[in-house]
This record gives C-alpha cells, structure tokens and sequence, in this order.
C-alpha cells in the first residue's frame, strides 16, 4: 500500500554526507512516509550507502540508481516513481525540522484548494529567506510573480510539498526540463506548476535549512546556473510563454482516439 508523502531525495558522491540528511528524515514527527534515494552513477560507495539504508529500513526506504546520469534525469526517475498523495524533495546534504512533513500534511489537508506549499527557508549564516518568514496565499505569490520577484526568492523548491494530481499534465513523465541542467531544475518546475495554473501558499510553521556553499564540491560550488538565471530575468509573459513552450515541447498533448470510420462503398 503506497504511503500518503514520498520523500525524494537525489545524491552523487555523498556516501557520509548523506547520512545525516536519511537520519534526520527517519526522526520526522510523522509516519505514514517512505522514503525514495536515488543514486545519480556517484564514483563512491554512495549507492552502497543506500543500499545498507533500504536493508535496514525495509517498507521505509526504498534505494534507485537511475538509469543514465546526470542532475535533470536523476530527479526525473525518482518522480517517476513517487506514489505518494503528496511529495517533496529534499537536497542530501540540507536540513529540514521533525515537523515538516506533519504541517505540510496538515496544511494541504485542511486547503483542498492549494496544490503547492512551501514553507520558510534559512540558510547556514541564520539568515533567512524573507518573503518566506510570512504566510502566503496564491494570489499574494502570484501577484509577486507578475512583478516579474523571481520564483526562488519566493518559494524555495526543496522547502515544498506537492499533490501528486499536479504530475497528470506531463504526459510525457518530463517534470524537469534538460535546459536546466546547470542547476535549478527545481525552480523551473515550480514555474511550470504555476504557469498550469496550479495554486501555491507558504507556511512559516516549519523550517527548511539549506546548506548553500558550506559543502565546497556540492553543485552550486560549481557551476553557475546560467538558464535558470536568464528564466529569472525574463518579464512574467515572457516567463510564462517561454516555460510552458518547454513544457509542451517535453509533454505533447495526448492525441484523442476517435472511432474508425467505416468502410463506405461507393456504386
């Protein structure tokens, strides 16, 4: 039986690292979870790590090593197998608090009309991210997106939690889009949920700590995230138009079936 929350969680060479982020994920003021890791082809003994974690938690944890490397296509196999009502992702080497999960569950189950929340963000200096230290409804974030306020100084992707209902639009199972591949595939596809028309809010009931730069060989160490920046820069229309051209170019519309005609003999 599929829990209510997966917890994904992506990692490369983090055998020791990552440790801490499971321990802490495993002490969640909250049970009806599992756990997904999926390991992105690390050159250590990651996947090892994992593996001991799926032995020792069995029906808790659950390890993957996806199918071809890199960032986009690691967090896209691990989506694909999400089964939970609701989801979020968590960075290997950041900190969440116990309650996380217990809020963001209480929260999206008593707002039925909310499809995404996020919740306040601190980083390692103890400085936070401020539009996050307040509670937010959809219309207060999506006026903020239209004045052209960058979607990551709003709501923070790995401080978020998802119905699954919001994946039934990618038909083509491609939630994060390869020209995101410098980093901040998260943030393009809370663009995209948006641009769907799926409705956000933000509680300050829980903490997520993101541990940007205190990890020197971590990814935002080492590239610059040069498409996510240009996105960030672009007006709201130019935003929208050019998000969910990419998302239609990744997820083409089903074609309907219609019923074969009959054979229709002329004399």
């Amino acid at each position: 039986m599929s829990k209510k929350v997966t917890v994904c969680l992506c990692v490369k060479d983090r055998q020791n690292i990552v440790k801490n982020t499971i321990d802490i994920l495993l002490n969640q003021d909250y049970e009806n979870y599992e756990i997904l890791l999926c390991d992105g082809k690390s050159n250590d003994m990651t996947m090892t790590t994992l593996l001991k974690y799926q032995e020792d938690y069995p029906g808790k944890i659950v390890a993957w090593q996806t199918e071809e490397p890199g960032y986009v296509n690691t967090h896209n196999f691990i989506l694909s197998k999400a089964k939970g009502e609701y989801i979020c992702f968590v960075d290997s080497d950041d900190i969440v608090d116990g309650g996380k999960l217990k809020e963001q569950v209480k929260f999206l189950d008593e707002h039925p009309d909310v499809d995404v929340v996020s919740s306040c963000v601190m980083f390692p200096d103890k400085k936070v991210l401020v539009n996050s230290c307040v509670e937010l409804n959809d219309e207060v974030i999506s006026n903020a997106l239209k004045n052209d306020i960058p979607m990551n100084t709003i709501c923070h992707f790995q401080s978020c939690m998802f119905r699954r209902k919001c994946l039934d639009k990618f038909t083509g199972s491609k939630y994060f889009f390869d020209e995101y591949d410098t980093g901040r595939c998260g943030e393009g596809f809370l663009y995209t949920l948006h641009f769907l028309g799926y409705k956000f809010a933000n509680i300050i009931t829980t903490v997520y700590v993101y541990l940007r730069g205190v990890i020197k060989s971590g990814m935002t160490e080492k590239i610059v995230p040069e498409f996510a920046d240009i996105i960030d820069d672009m007006k709201y229309e130019d935003k929208k138009n050019h998000i969910l051209e990419l998302f239609n170019k990744y997820n083409p519309p089903k074609q309907k079936r219609g019923r074969p005609k009959k054979n229709t003999q002329i004399s």
